[in-house]
């Protein structure tokens, strides 16, 4: 197979926001926290954008009830670990992104590694989600995403400069079960999410300090500002 110049490669993005930018998206390291329905579609985006580096944090095993929405797993994944599977499939899109896996829960025992500044949050409970945040090094931006049957939320926050993801949700209840979720409305916020990620990259986030709250029964778009 014909080796393929950065150029080639990215040559659709490149003529929507240049080559600087995506300089800017060659030399970035993201942590995508949670490799499901969420995470599994923000880390392909990214991927396929050409990022330099990604780390895939999550303890799961691929499951039946996973396949309708959690984008990189098939048939044949049922009981393989999902980090493992992710690293394969997403390295198959994209050779030259470096893909480091982390087989773990988030819990008060994490470590972000030391080159991360930017984490996704694609978790889908708040314990986890406030661990993350906690294990951010000072000025490190976390861009927050979440979905439940209809309605979705992105955004993003700095540590230190924003407040915290612990007391903007404080008194939320965790959802108990499943939460009810599908394919095409995971699709439209994991974009988002993405979008998002890379507007942090270009050092111009839209949704610093700003919910994008999102009705996807009626695309209703609205802003709130924490």
């Amino acid at each position: 197979m014909k080796e393929m110049t950065t150029l080639e490669r990215y040559n659709r993005q490149i003529l929507q926001w240049g080559p600087e930018k995506q300089r800017k998206i060659g030399q970035a390291s993201v942590l995508i926290a949670g490799v499901g329905g969420l995470g599994t579609t923000v880390s392909q985006l990214l991927v396929r954008a050409g990022v330099g580096q990604l780390y895939l944090v999550d303890d799961g095993q691929v499951d039946w009830p996973d396949l309708n929405r959690q984008t990189l797993y098939a048939e044949q994944d049922i009981g393989l670990a999902k980090v493992d599977v992710a690293r394969c499939r997403l390295e198959q899109i994209n050779s030259t992104v470096r893909i480091e896996v982390l087989r773990q829960r988030i819990d008060s025992s994490f470590r972000i590694p030391n080159d991360i500044a930017l984490a996704a949050d694609c978790l889908d409970n708040y314990a986890s989600r406030f661990h993350l945040e906690a294990a951010l090094p000072s000025d490190a931006f976390l861009v927050h995403g979440g979905i439940e049957k209809d309605q979705g939320q992105v955004l993003t926050l700095r540590k230190d400069s924003s407040q915290p993801l612990a007391e903007i949700f404080a008194g939320t209840d965790q959802p108990q079960g499943s939460i009810p979720v599908s394919g095409p409305n995971v699709a439209i916020i994991a974009g988002l999410m993405a979008n998002e990620l890379l507007q942090v990259i270009f050092g111009q986030p839209n949704l610093l300090n700003r919910f994008l709250i999102v009705g996807l029964s009626d695309l209703n778009f609205s802003f709130l500002d924490v």
